[in-house]
C-alpha cells in the first residue's frame, strides 16, 4: 500500500541520482492517472523514471524545460503490455496532456503539462509529432 494512493508512495517518484538522496515532487493528478491506467489493465504500473533533481537533469543533457523536474512526468511500462497499447490507452486519459513514444525503449513518457495535448515520437535525438504515418510505422 502506498502513502500517496492505493498503489504508489513517495519512493516511487524519487529522483534516482546519487546527489539529492531521494528528493521528489509529484503532481497528484499524475498519481490519479497512474491509478486509472493500472486499473484499466488490471496490472501494476511500473515507474522507470519520475522526478529529476536539477543535478540529474543537467547530466541527462536534456532541454532545459522538463516536466520531470516539476514532478509532472514519468516514464512507465506495464509487464505484458506493449508500449503501443499502453500509449493508446493513455491517450484516453484526460489528465495526460503529453505523451512520448520511444521506439527503442520499453517505456513511454506521460505528463500532466498544461495546454493542448502533445503526442511525440523520439527518433534519434529528435522529438517529432506522432503523425498517422509514424503511427503506422511503429505499429499503432
Amino acid at each position: 500500500m502506498g502513502d500517496l494512493s492505493e498503489h504508489f508512495n513517495n519512493k516511487d517518484f524519487a529522483c534516482r541520482c546519487n546527489v539529492c538522496q531521494g528528493e521528489y515532487k509529484i503532481h497528484l493528478g499524475l498519481v490519479g492517472a497512474l491509478e486509472q491506467i493500472g486499473g484499466n489493465f488490471r496490472k501494476k504500473v511500473r515507474i522507470d523514471s519520475a522526478f529529476w533533481c536539477d543535478d540529474y537533469h543537467e547530466k541527462q543533457n536534456k532541454p532545459k524545460r522538463s516536466f520531470h523536474t516539476k514532478g509532472k512526468a514519468v516514464h512507465i511500462h506495464i509487464d505484458g503490455v506493449t508500449p503501443q497499447d499502453l500509449f493508446k490507452y493513455c491517450e484516453t486519459v484526460p489528465e495526460l496532456r503529453g505523451l512520448v513514444f520511444y521506439p527503442k525503449e520499453p517505456f513511454i513518457h506521460i505528463d500532466t503539462r498544461p495546454g493542448d495535448p502533445v503526442r511525440l515520437v523520439k527518433e534519434g535525438n529528435n522529438y517529432n509529432p506522432l503523425t498517422p504515418e509514424k503511427r503506422a510505422k511503429y505499429g499503432f
